[in-house]
C-alpha cells in the first residue's frame, strides 16, 4: 500500500504538533505537581518578618513548638530564635495567604508589598541548595506577648515597683464519659496565653513573693472586648491595685524589671477554684 505525499505531509505535521504540545504541557505539569507538593509538605523554613527592603526579607528564624494535628503542618505556637536570615524573592516566587470563605479554605495571591513586620512566613525552596524561594505562605501575625514570663497577684503597689504573689494557672481537667471529652482535653492541654478569657483561669497562688521594678519604659495595659474585637487600653502605675491579676514580661535577663504588664482582672477566691 502506497502512502501518498499528502498523507506523509499530514502525518509529519501531526508528529510536529504532538511534540510541540508535549513540550508545552510537560513543564506545566511538573510545575503544578511541585506546587501541590509544596502545599501539602512541611515548610523548609519558618520565620517572622523583621524588616523588608525591596525583594529582600530579613526574618527571625522560628520553629513550631507544637503541631495542631498529624495532618501536615498546622498553626502551632511559634517560638522565635535569636538567629536572623535574609531571603530574596523573585518574580517567580509565589506569595499567598489562606482565607476561609463559605466554609472552604482558599488561597489569595499577594506580593512583597503586602508583607508586614511580624508576619509569620512558611517558606519552601525550589532547589536543594536552598537559594531560590519557590513559595511563601503567610500564616498570620506573630504576637511577641503570647505567653507571659510570670503570672502573679499584686500584693503591694509602690511608685516604681510592685510586689506580687507568684501564681500558676491550673487548666480545667478533662471530664470523663462526656460527649465533649475531646474538647475538654484540648482545653486542658493548651499553654497559658495572653488572650484567653478570665473564665478559663484557675489560679493557684504559691507562697513565693517577688518584687518587680517598673521603669519609665514599662508598658502597662489591659484588654477589653468591644463589638467582638479585642482592644488594649494603656494604664499607669496608679491604676494598679492590690489583688490585680497580672501577666509580666521582663526587660532584662535577670528578670528584675518589667517590660510589659498586662492586667487580667481581679483575684478572688473563685479564681482559685
Amino acid at each position: 500500500m502506497r502512502i501518498t505525499k499528502s498523507l506523509k505531509a499530514y502525518m509529519s505535521l501531526m508528529l510536529i504538533l504532538t511534540f510541540i504540545i508535549a513540550v508545552l504541557i510537560l513543564p506545566w505539569n511538573i510545575s503544578y505537581a511541585q506546587s501541590n507538593s509544596a502545599q501539602n509538605s512541611q515548610p523548609d523554613l519558618i520565620g517572622v518578618v523583621k524588616s523588608l527592603s525591596g525583594s529582600k526579607i530579613t526574618i527571625y528564624i522560628a520553629k513550631l513548638s507544637s503541631q495542631s494535628d498529624g495532618r501536615g503542618f498546622g498553626r502551632g505556637r511559634i517560638e522565635l530564635t535569636n538567629k536572623t536570615q535574609t531571603i530574596t524573592v523573585s518574580s517567580k516566587t509565589s506569595i499567598v495567604t489562606r482565607v476561609f470563605q463559605n466554609g472552604q479554605i482558599t488561597e489569595k495571591k499577594l506580593s512583597t508589598k503586602d508583607l508586614k513586620a511580624n508576619n509569620i512566613l512558611y517558606i519552601w525552596y525550589a532547589d536543594s541548595k536552598k537559594k531560590t524561594i519557590s513559595r511563601i505562605l503567610i500564616q498570620g501575625t506573630y504576637d511577641p506577648y503570647q505567653t507571659p514570663e510570670a503570672i502573679g497577684v499584686i500584693k503591694k503597689v509602690e511608685s516604681n515597683k510592685i510586689t506580687i504573689t507568684v501564681a500558676t494557672i491550673q487548666r480545667p481537667q478533662p471530664r470523663q464519659n462526656t460527649s465533649n471529652n475531646q474538647t475538654q482535653q484540648r482545653m486542658a492541654s493548651q499553654p497559658p496565653q495572653g488572650g484567653f478569657g478570665r473564665g478559663m483561669m484557675n489560679l493557684k497562688l504559691s507562697s513565693q513573693t517577688k518584687t518587680i521594678a517598673i521603669s519609665k519604659s514599662t508598658v502597662i495595659v489591659t484588654r477589653t472586648f468591644q463589638n467582638g474585637q479585642m482592644t488594649e487600653k494603656k494604664l499607669t502605675v496608679k491604676d494598679l491595685k492590690a489583688n490585680n491579676i497580672v501577666y509580666i514580661w521582663y526587660s532584662d535577663s535577670k528578670k528584675t524589671t518589667a517590660k510589659r504588664i498586662m492586667v487580667m482582672g481581679t483575684y478572688s477566691q473563685s479564681s482559685s477554684k
